[in-house]
C-alpha cells in the first residue's frame, strides 16, 4: 500500500472492498474476533476515512473480512479458534525478545542465520507468534538504558549502535521453555541474551515499535502473509527465511488478512495516534463507536459476590480479596486506556457486545498480577459492565 498526501490505494486492496456493499452478513454468524490489528496495519482506517464509510457499514465489512479469514484457514485445515494462544496474551505465560549481534554473523542475511538457530528450538506442540526486527531508534542513549535495565545477558558485549542488534520476539512461552531457549541459544556466538516482556515495561513498549510479525506457528504449521494479487489457495513462503527446513509446512494467505487478523500486538499504552485500533475493535461489535476514555466501569453487587465466591484466588493474587466493588471497578477503569481489546464478540441471542482486556495490578511483594477481564460494552450509557475475570 502506498500512502501519499492524496492517499493512493494499492489495487489489490481495493479489490478486497469493491463488492462489500453487495455482501449480506448475518451477525448471528459472527465468531469471536481474537484480535484486530489496526495499530500496525492501516488498511481499515484508510478505507473508512478515504471512502467515508459509516460505522454500521464498516462493522459489516470488518466481519466479512474476518469471515473470509475463517474460511481461508479452514480450507488449509486450520481452525481460527485454535489460534487464540498466539494472538491473545495469557496471564500465566511468558513473552521475550531474544537479541543477537549481527556483526557476529558472517552472512549479510543475518536474520536468516538467526532463524536457523531459533526454529529447531521451538516446541512443535505450541501455538505462538514470532516477530522479528532490528532494534531501531534515534535516541541511542535511551536504548542503552532500556537494555541495561531489562536484558538478561548470555554474554557481555560492547554496544555500538542499536541497528546492529536483531531481535526475535516470541509469545506464549512456559517458564521452562523460556529458560531452555536462553540456555541453548547461548551456544550461538551471536546470541547476546533476552529481554523478558511478560509485564509492562519501557523495554516492551520500545520493542512494540521495532518488531514486525513474521509468522504464526500452529504446531508444525507456519502461517504467514503473501502478496495481495496471489490466490489464497496457494501456500508459499515469500520471505528469505528457511521456514521449511526444520520440519515445518507453510500455510499462507493474502497479507491484508494476515496483517489485520493474524498479527500479534505487543502490548503498550494506547498512544493517542493509535486510538484507531480501539475504535476498529469496538466497531467490530457495535454500530456505535465511542472513546473508552469516556466510559465508566460498573461492578454489580451480585457479580462482586460471584467473584468473591468463585474467583477469590485470582483476586487474592492481585491483592484485591478484601477490596470493595467500587475500588475494583475504579482499578479496571484506570487500566482501560493502557490495554488492547481481545475476544471481540457480539451475542445475537442476548444482544450483548463484549470484549476482554488484560489488566496488570502492581504488587509490593513481587511481579505484577495479571488478570483477564471480560466487559460488556454499553455505548448508550457509556458504561462497561464487568462480566467476569480470570
Amino acid at each position: 500500500m502506498l500512502i501519499t498526501t492524496n492517499i493512493v490505494l494499492d489495487n489489490s486492496l481495493v479489490v478486497v472492498f469493491q463488492n462489500l456493499n453487495y455482501v449480506s452478513f448475518h451477525l448471528s454468524e459472527m465468531q469471536p474476533i481474537l484480535t484486530l490489528n489496526s495499530r500496525d496495519h492501516i488498511m481499515l482506517e484508510v478505507f473508512r476515512d478515504h471512502l467515508g464509510i459509516a460505522a454500521p457499514q464498516m462493522r459489516k465489512e470488518i466481519l466479512r473480512l474476518q469471515g473470509d479469514v475463517v474460511k481461508i484457514l479452514a480450507s488449509k485445515g486450520i481452525q481460527y479458534s485454535d489460534l487464540r494462544s498466539a494472538l491473545v496474551p495469557s496471564a500465566d505465560r511468558h513473552e521475550a525478545a531474544f537479541i543477537f549481534d549481527s556483526t557476529e554473523i558472517e552472512s549479510g542475511m543475518y536474520g536468516r542465520e538467526v532463524l536457523k538457530q531459533v526454529l529447531p528450538l521451538l516446541d512443535p506442540r505450541t501455538t505462538q507468534s514470532v516477530l522479528v526486527g532490528d532494534l531501531l531508534g534515534d535516541d541511542q542513549d535511551l536504548i542503552v538504558e532500556i537494555l541495561q535495565e531489562s536484558m538478561i545477558l548470555a554474554r557481555s558485549f560492547t554496544f555500538r549502535h542499536s541497528t546492529l542488534l536483531y531481535g526475535v520476539y516470541i509469545n506464549n512461552l512456559s517458564s521452562t521453555t523460556l529458560s531452555q531457549l536462553h540456555e541453548k541459544l547461548a551456544a550461538f556466538p551471536a546470541y547476546l541474551g533476552h529481554i523478558p516482556t511478560s509485564f509492562a515495561s519501557r523495554a516492551k513498549a520500545y520493542l512494540s515499535l521495532s518488531m514486525a510479525n513474521l509468522f504464526l506457528k500452529k504446531n508444525r504449521t507456519l502461517i504467514l502473509g503473501h502478496e495481495g494479487d496471489r490466490s489464497n489457495a496457494e501456500n508459499i513462503n515469500i520471505t528469505l527465511y528457511p521456514l521449511e527446513d526444520f520440519g515445518y509446512k507453510v500455510a499462507s494467505l493474502q497479507e491484508v488478512y494476515f496483517g489485520i487478523f493474524l498479527s500479534y500486538k505487543i502490548e503498550r499504552p494506547v498512544f493517542g495516534a493509535f486510538a484507531v485500533d480501539s475504535e476498529m475493535a469496538l466497531n467490530a461489535i457495535s454500530d456505535e463507536v465511542s472513546s473508552l476514555g469516556d466510559f465508566s466501569v460498573i461492578l454489580e453487587k451480585a457479580k462482586h459476590g460471584y467473584l468473591i465466591n468463585e474467583k477469590l484466588g485470582k483476586l487474592a493474587k492481585a491483592g484485591l480479596a478484601d477490596a470493595d466493588r467500587d475500588y475494583i471497578a475504579s482499578l479496571i477503569e484506570s487500566k482501560i486506556m493502557a490495554s488492547y481489546l481481545y475476544n471481540l464478540m457480539y451475542l445475537d441471542e442476548h444482544d450483548v457486545m463484549k470484549f476482554n482486556l488484560m489488566v496488570e495490578v502492581d504488587r509490593v511483594d513481587g511481579y505484577p498480577a495479571r488478570m483477564t477481564v471480560a466487559l460488556e460494552y454499553l455505548p448508550a450509557s457509556k458504561t462497561l459492565r464487568v462480566i467476569t475475570l480470570y
